[in-house]
């Protein structure tokens, strides 16, 4: 339930998978762990040869439910290829940047919406 509503809900990647919930001072966090599968060097993508260097944590800020705020306890890996040895960094678990395109906006307009 928690990982189909990060998904949809949250746009949060599918690499990774909720571990627990906390709720803390009236917020809502999901600590979210990295999948073995994210692990692909992005430089001539081998999974294989792709090896853990460290990892830090970073508390995201994400949509409230409610009034409740919502935070996202992600880590951040720090990987280096064998084949390459190229050092890198696995992005945090946030959706792309979504706009509203021309036409879109338009027909907002239209319906009476501001």
């Amino acid at each position: 339930m928690n990982q189909s509503l990060l998904q949809r809900a949250f746009g949060v990647s599918p690499h990774y998978r909720c571990v627990r919930v906390d709720y803390h001072w009236g917020s809502v966090q999901f600590h979210l762990d990295l999948k073995a599968s994210a692990l692909v060097c992005p430089q001539c993508g081998s999974a294989h040869a792709v090896i853990r260097k460290g990892r830090r944590s970073r508390i995201l800020q994400t949509v409230p439910i409610g009034l409740k705020p919502v935070y996202l306890v992600t880590e951040v890996a720090r990987c280096q290829c064998r084949r390459c040895e190229v050092i890198f960094e696995i992005d945090p678990p946030l959706p792309g940047r979504r706009c509203i395109t021309r036409a879109s906006s338009k027909s907002l307009s239209r319906g009476g919406v501001g």
